[in-house]
């Protein structure tokens, strides 16, 4: 019986804490659902006072006068003057820059890129990069250290809009060796600044010593970089690492280097005979056909299917006469992949 009543007892008191809890949430959800509505009120009060001033930047001159912008309405101001800016130029970016420093964003923004959270510190990493504020440079110097990647590409774009020319001459090294800053999201953010990072970008591909060659190819290659033929006959004569060959093949467009370039459709890398068989599509010439035909057999499936579209993208080569080819093929596996990139290609 004793043990009934503590059974009855334990299952009263789970009970009692269940209800707790539930209520406990219940409260909490209120509470957070009153503070969104209050952030959602303060917001359309920022908006009502302030968006049509930032519009009317797009067509006419600054306003006489700005109203206060309230410390609690900053990040409010932060999020719509930064997508404003992402349309505008010329004169209506020049104002909306000018209506940002009279409103003190600048201030308040190196606060936040020292002491604010990471929301903070972003906005304010993209407002002082298009503000072009030079009294930030050590403090988005320092961001760019930072771990998060994200953070630090972002003070990365920031500097790069304030001095082009002194990001590049500072900042390049850590470009290249910040390997989780993907090259799709910084070649973007160099177009604009193709001229000040031309000179270090091939001034480190001129290093034989450079341990980041492979990701300063490949930006080469993004930014359509043109390297002397010198450098580039020296990295396909000198190049021990994989990475670093199928780079500079990548980024070879003179047909003078071709006939150095035509001993790596033999290479016993893959990986290889496939930027080999690319670049001939690329570049090649009529005596290439016969180069790429033996790799249709190639025992790697993706070295025959390159072969086979470098095949098929020659300017010269007409779809006629590629399945005039493809019906003298004797390899079985050949056949196949050259009928498979046909079929892939909308006949002309």
């Amino acid at each position: 019986m004793h043990s009934f009543h503590s059974c009855l007892q334990l299952l009263f008191w789970i009970g009692i804490a269940a209800f707790g809890a539930a209520a406990a949430a219940a409260v909490a959800f209120l509470f957070l659902q009153a503070s969104s509505k209050r952030a959602s009120q303060e917001e359309l009060l920022f908006l009502h006072a302030w968006r049509p001033l930032l519009l009317g930047s797009f067509h006419s001159a600054m306003p006489a006068a700005l109203p206060v912008l309230e410390r609690a309405h900053r990040l409010y101001f932060l999020k719509l003057w930064n997508r404003l800016m992402q349309d505008s130029e010329g004169e209506a970016a020049e104002r909306l820059i000018a209506i940002a420093y009279e409103a003190g964003c600048a201030p308040f923004c190196r606060h936040y890129l020292r002491h604010g959270d990471r929301v903070e510190r972003l906005l304010a990493t993209l407002t002082l990069g298009r503000l072009r504020d030079h009294a930030a440079w050590d403090a988005l110097v320092n961001q760019t250290m930072a771990a998060d990647p994200q953070t630090s590409l972002y003070a990365f774009q920031a500097l790069v809009r304030i001095d082009a020319e002194f990001a590049a001459q500072q900042l390049t090294p850590l470009m290249l060796a910040r390997k989780d800053w993907p090259v799709a999201q910084l070649a973007p953010i160099l177009q604009s600044a193709q001229a000040a990072f031309m000179p270090p970008m091939i001034e480190a591909a001129q290093d034989s010593r450079a341990t980041h060659m492979p990701r300063t190819l490949r930006l080469i290659e993004a930014l359509r970089f043109s390297l002397p033929q010198t450098d580039i006959r020296r990295l396909l004569d000198t190049a021990d690492d994989i990475e670093v060959l199928i780079g500079t093949l990548r980024i070879i467009n003179d047909v003078s280097l071709l006939p150095q370039a035509r001993n790596y459709l033999k290479h016993e890398n893959w990986r290889v005979r496939v930027h080999a068989a690319r670049l001939l599509g690329r570049i090649g010439e009529h005596a290439d056909v016969n180069r790429l035909i033996p790799l249709l057999a190639d025992a790697e499936w993706w070295v025959r299917y390159r072969a086979a579209q470098a095949l098929a993208g020659m300017p010269f080569m007409s779809r006629a006469e590629i399945e005039l080819l493809r019906n003298n093929l004797s390899d079985r596996f050949a056949r196949d992949m050259l009928g498979q990139v046909l079929a892939e290609r909308k006949p002309t």
